[in-house]
């Protein structure tokens, strides 16, 4: 397959997880269970998050035994379908009663931080799973893949849970420094296991 299929594939498999995730959602709240605290509805929603994302994924490279390229490209193809699929909000969101343009700038500039560390974290997580499947790191790999992906959805669900605004510079800071350091970690576990 051509690489642009690759990427292609990438894509699709993030949006299926996408809409597993969502349905899964829909029925959870229309459902009977009892309500949890925050903590624990962020933590099942980043393991359900991480299993939908990393498990299509991990079943396309499989299927179609893709070699370490193919893996790189449909990694990218996943994080670039989420930040495709974010941009319109992002574009059409007010951010709070301050219009000065200051705000607007350094509002701005934590996006295009915050969404290129997504996109880093979506690509090397997706390469540890591939690691994990068809390199040196085997199962270990896919269990840290899993891992850090539904660490990284759980603080992000915690945190919308608790209406976090992440566009303050202190919330900003500690988010923004928790993903680097995952990311650093995930980049560390590629080359070891590369």
């Amino acid at each position: 397959m051509s690489l642009w299929y690759w990427l292609l594939l990438g894509a699709g498999t993030w949006v299926l997880a996408i809409v597993l995730k969502v349905t899964a959602d829909h029925y959870v709240q229309r459902s009977k269970l009892p309500v949890l605290q925050d903590w624990a509805a962020a933590i099942l929603s980043g393991l359900w998050s991480s299993l939908c994302e990393l498990l299509l994924f991990v079943l396309a490279l499989w299927f179609w035994s893709a070699g370490w390229l193919e893996a790189l490209v449909a990694a990218l193809g996943a994080g670039l379908a989420e930040l495709l699929a974010l941009m319109p909000a992002i574009l059409s969101a007010r951010f709070g009663k301050q219009s000065a343009a200051a705000r607007q700038k350094a509002t701005w500039q934590a996006i295009a931080i915050e969404r290129s560390l997504h996109l880093a974290n979506h690509v090397l997580v997706r390469m540890l799973a591939w690691i994990g499947l068809a390199g040196t790191g085997g199962v270990r790999a896919l269990a840290v893949a899993f891992g850090l992906l539904a660490l990284t959805e759980a603080t992000q669900a915690f945190a919308q849970a608790r209406n976090w605004d992440l566009l303050q510079p202190r919330a900003q800071v500690a988010f923004l420094s928790f993903l680097g350091t995952v990311i650093l970690a995930e980049a560390a576990l590629v080359a070891l296991w590369w």
